[in-house]
Order: C-alpha cells, then structure tokens, then sequence
C-alpha cells in the first residue's frame, strides 16, 4: 500500500503578502534653505516617499512607463508649488531696509521710499488701508524681531491693539489710513528729500499756494510739469540751504519720485488737486464747525474770513486771493480738480454774487456765500439723519 501523499502547502513570502495590501506614503521633513533680501530664511516642506517596489514584473515595467513619469513631474510640480507658497508667506518686504545687527531702520533714499509705498498701496488708490495696512504693520513689527519670524507670527489680537497705537501716532488726519505724508513722518529717510515735504512749514493759506502755482506754471497751461517741479524743488533746497549738498542727478531722482507719488492719473504731470496734496495748507479754514450749520454764523466769523483771504488788506478778495478761496471752496465738494475745473467755478459763483460785475468779492458777496454754505451743510445733515 502506497503511502498517501500530504497535499503541498502553498508557499506564500513576505513580499507577497505585503504586495496587496496598501501601505501609505512616509512623509519626511526635508529642510530647504531660502534667501530673500541677505537674509537666510528656512522653510520646511513636506515630500512623499513611495513605497519600494517589490520584485513582481508587472511592477517594475510600471516604473519606467510614462505614466510614472507624468506622476514623477507631478509630484516635483506640487512640491515646487508648496515651496513658492511657503516663500511667499515668509517673505517679509521690510526686512531688506533693516540692519541686520541692530535692526534699526535704515535711512531711505527718494527710490527706495517710493518702492516701500507702491509695494504696500497695492491698488494705486493713494492710501495704505484695510488688509494693505494690516500687512504693513505685520512686516513692520516682525521684520524688528532679532529672530526670523514671519509676519504671521503677530497674531490678531495683537495687531487690533498695534493698530490703534500706530494709527494714534501717525493718523494725522484720523481717516483710519495711511496717506504718503503719513508714511514719510514714520520712515527715516535722506534729510534732503524729507525737507521737500515741508512738514515743518506748511503754508498759511490757499492764497499763498496759489501765488506759488501761478509762480510755477510758468507756460500757464494749468499744470505743473516736470521740468517745472524740479525748478519748484531746487527752490525749495535753496531756501532751506540745502542745494549745495545735492546733485543734479539726485534732483531728478526727487523730481521723479515725487511725480510718481503725488500725480493721481499717472498723466506724468501735476494738476492742481495733486499739488495741493504735495504742498498742503495749515487748515481749510472753510472746514470748521461754524460753517456746517451747527451754530448760527456771527458778524465776527464772517470778518476772520475776510482778514484771511484778503491778504493786501484793500477791502476786496481778488486775483489769487479770489481763487485760494474758490480753492477751498471747491474743495469741500470736488477730490480731483484741475485748473479748469476752478476757472469754471470761479464763473459760476461771481455769476451768482458778483452783482457789480468787478471779478471781486467785497464783504457783502462773501456773506451771501457763507450764509449759502451752511445752509447747504446744514441740508445734508438733516438729510443724512434721516436717512
């Protein structure tokens, strides 16, 4: 009797077993050094590892097929990807105008301001505001940090109380943003290009400005243009005795700085609302309360503004003494204007008051306007409570 034979028992390896049943990707942390303005910033990025291929065949042909290739590219194009995000958020754009020891800032030159406005007043609009601004006081506090943090790193609760100290300090105006004057008393700049701002002698009165504009606007075609900024700069230097420290080539350099910060529509000139903003007054004196119709105007409030635009004393309101008041006139109504946009006021209002028909206001016509005025005011505001 033959023995009987035991059935064989299927091998089965490791390898085998493992090679259906799904194994997920290590991930590992690959540390990649990144420079951004002279200094060495780490990011880490997470990569996958694949699994190792088994010994089958069919897996093998696989690896050199093209659509391990197509994942291969894939992968890379991901991992490319991420690290691009990762820089983007470290990427902090004030650090570059640090010390990098002392992490003071360092002072500006004319280019380098203008490079920090237009990085930061991303939508041209002439202010810094709303997430821009949150984004400024990110870099601007985290870039002092003598360790690499990124801007993230202040939290929001800290950037609500950051806010209200920085815009305490510097919100001259109290809008709740950031206008280029504003930015300029914040950033240590050259002492020269700062003088141009006149921070510490603004003028008296629209009808000084407009003696100024018409001084300069020497082709009288209603604009100031470059060549007749840099003459108005250069004066400016001269009279704080300052010409002598700066170069024709750095006079051009302030001359187009200025023309890219202050001109608006960008039509490489200034008109006469950008000027203004260049070269502002102390106040619009036409902007005070008494004027909104809140109280009832006096005899007396009717004389200081008289005394204020009647700089000759010769008991009428004329020539630029006449259009700094239209100036500020207008501008309670109109943002942008221009000098035909002031010439075509100035003939509305005389056609309105002028009754002796002399191009002058005298003491009487003034009143008409002001009564006008805050009647007009004192209409909006009723309108806008019922609202």
């Amino acid at each position: 009797m033959e023995p009987r034979k035991r059935p064989r028992r299927r091998q089965t390896s490791r390898g085998a077993r493992r090679q259906h049943s799904f194994s997920p990707p290590r991930r590992v942390q690959v540390s990649t050094p990144t420079h951004h303005c002279n200094s060495p910033l780490s990011h880490s990025r997470s990569i996958s590892r694949c699994p190792p291929f088994d010994n089958t065949k069919k897996l093998y042909k696989m690896s050199f097929s093209s659509d391990a290739s197509s994942a291969s590219a894939a992968v890379e194009a991901a991992a490319a990807a991420q690290k691009k995000l990762n820089l983007e958020k470290a990427t902090n754009f004030m650090k570059q105008y640090r010390d990098p020891h002392s992490r003071e800032l360092k002072k500006l030159s004319a280019n380098q301001f203008m490079d920090v406005w237009s990085h930061y007043d991303k939508d041209g609009n002439g202010y810094i505001e709303g997430t821009e601004l949150d984004g400024f006081l990110r870099e601007f506090v985290s870039s002092a940090n003598t360790a690499d943090v990124s801007p993230e790193a202040v939290s929001d609760a800290m950037l609500v109380e950051l806010k209200q100290c920085f815009m305490e300090a510097y919100d001259d105006n109290q809008d709740g943003k950031i206008d280029i004057r504003e930015l300029a008393q914040l950033l240590p700049m050259e002492e020269n290009f700062l003088l141009l701002f006149r921070f510490d002698n603004p003028l008296d009165s629209s009808v000084e400005f407009m003696k100024i504009w018409r001084e300069y606007d020497t082709d009288g075609s209603g604009y100031i243009e470059a060549d007749e900024l840099k003459n108005f700069l250069r004066d400016l230097l001269k009279e704080a005795k300052k010409i002598n420290d700066v170069s024709e080539d750095k006079l051009i350099e302030y001359t187009d700085t200025m023309l890219q910060v202050f001109d608006s529509n960008k039509d490489g000139k200034l008109q006469l609302s950008e000027m203004a903003k260049l070269l502002p007054v102390k106040e619009n004196f036409l902007c005070r309360q008494v004027f909104k119709g809140a109280t009832k105007l006096t005899k007396d409030d009717i004389e200081r503004v008289f005394s204020l635009y009647d700089r000759d004393n010769n008991g009428t309101i004329e020539n630029e003494e006449l259009r700094g008041f239209l100036k500020d006139l207008l501008e309670l109504v109109k943002k942008d204007y221009d000098a035909d946009d002031l010439q075509d006021f100035e003939e509305t209002i005389l056609r309105g008051v002028d009754y002796n028909d002399d191009g002058k206001i005298n003491r009487k016509e003034l009143t008409m306007i002001l009564l006008a005025l805050a009647k007009h005011n004192q209409e909006d505001d009723s309108a806008a409570k019922k609202e």
